[in-house]
């Protein structure tokens, strides 16, 4: 009877999703607190042990999240991130391809750091008009930007901080050497399947003119006032060296501790004078940047300890420990043939009610930890690209004009090769 309660509370709050009846951030406490009442918890216990409890369960993320929103918000404020994405511009020349190709490059750097919708606002508001003003058809610079921005993400902090508690690892104990090495062979087929889309559809789309009134040379008019040094270019990729050098001597060094000196090293290479006051104006509209994410990690913690409860697991895990992912064929075909179960915050969506779902096989054991982690990482890569319900994606959709169900369209096939391809690699690594 439990079992069958679970599977009609997810059917309920997946379609209320899809219809976009309710949002992520009320539907996940609402499934938790649902969760909860079938499981038999008393009044008392849903609000301490569910709610107070589960909302900072994942408190480490969130923090994170809103270390990496403020170094973001360095970026933006110092003219950092301009100046890279029109130094990238400059460098293509007049050749749209080139500088695509050029303006994906940076993309893909920035968003190893930057994350919320303030960013993806930011750095799309100068790199779609650059590309559209070249000629690039407005569903292709959408769809590139797109792509750009899920390479990047496989390194972002919100990623890797969940990985640890998943994997349930110490604070003293730093992420294990496979995961980061799994992270950089999915970003190699991010970028085979990104260049070859990129070709692809460039050829498809036939000669590219100009589609844009607005020129390239007045996009990329500078601001003679505002220099930004040529070392500070090296600002996004600051915390990255500190985590994977601290991690690649098996040392642990938290992405909050290597996101406040990135933020310190961009303000001070930059303008150390204000240095201050640039810092607290970035704390504080990282704060709001990184609200929404953190709302939707609260519940999310919520629906882990939820799930947690002695009677759920018990109710599950034989259901899940039936399944025969000790077969390698079935580990690559459950993960990648359902892997669209990612849309809409479905059932094999990280950062919806598939949360429930990971969290309980990570507590059998059915897989590898490890390679339940590489599944995990392919499926978050459909969903970060072909997702209608992101914000980002429905940002650019409308900021280019199109539905944001094109992208999904356009995209859900190629992403589907790169989660099996993945997975299949993930099976040669951890099975």
């Amino acid at each position: 009877m439990i079992a069958l309660g679970l599977l009609l509370i997810f059917i309920v709050f997946a379609t209320l999703m899809f219809l976009r009846k309710i949002p992520a951030l009320l539907a996940l406490p609402g499934m938790a607190i649902m969760i909860a009442l079938i499981a038999g918890l008393p009044t008392t216990d849903v609000l301490n042990n569910i709610i107070a409890q589960g909302s900072v369960k994942l408190s480490s993320v969130y923090v994170a999240v809103f270390a990496g929103a403020m170094m973001g918000r360095v970026l933006i404020q110092t003219g950092i991130a301009e100046e890279i994405i029109k130094r990238a511009a400059e460098f293509g020349g007049e050749k749209p391809l080139v500088v695509s190709f050029g303006l994906m490059f940076v993309t893909i750097i920035l968003f190893t750091t930057l994350q919320g919708l303030g960013a993806i606002i930011t750095v799309g508001s100068l790199v779609l008009p650059i590309m559209m003003s070249l000629g690039v058809p407005r569903k292709l610079a959408g769809t590139l930007f797109i792509l750009a921005f899920a390479t990047g993400f496989i390194f972002n902090p919100i990623l890797f901080t969940l990985y640890r508690q998943l994997l349930q690892l110490k604070e003293t104990e730093p992420i294990p050497t496979q995961v980061s090495t799994f992270a950089f062979i999915l970003l190699g087929l991010m970028l085979v399947m990104l260049v070859s889309y990129a070709l692809i559809a460039a050829k498809r789309s036939g000669e590219m003119l100009l589609m844009s009134a607005v020129s390239k040379d007045e996009l990329l008019k500078r601001d003679k006032n505002k220099k930004v040094p040529f070392i500070a270019l090296f600002t996004p990729v600051v915390p990255l060296i500190l985590f994977f050098g601290f991690n690649y001597f098996n040392t642990k060094l938290d992405f909050i501790a290597a996101f406040i000196i990135g933020s310190l090293f961009g303000v001070l290479v930059t303008d150390w004078r204000n240095a201050i006051k640039t810092l607290t104006a970035s704390a504080i509209k990282g704060v709001e940047d990184g609200a929404p994410a953190a709302i939707l990690m609260m519940g999310i913690g919520m629906l882990l300890n939820a799930l947690n409860l002695p009677v759920i697991k018990t109710a599950l895990e034989p259901l899940i420990l039936s399944l025969p992912f000790h077969s390698t064929l079935f580990y690559i075909a459950f993960f990648g043939l359902l892997s669209p179960l990612a849309l809409y915050r479905g059932p094999l969506n990280i950062f919806g009610i598939g949360i429930g779902l990971f969290t309980i096989m990570f507590g059998t054991t059915v897989l590898p930890p490890i390679a339940l982690l590489a599944a995990i990482m392919c499926v978050v890569q459909v969903q970060n690209v072909c997702d209608p319900t992101n914000t980002h994606s429905v940002w650019i959709a409308n900021f280019v004009g199109i539905r944001v169900e094109d992208f999904t369209k356009e995209t859900l096939l190629p992403m589907m090769l790169v989660c099996i391809i993945g997975l299949i690699v993930s099976a040669l690594m951890f099975l």
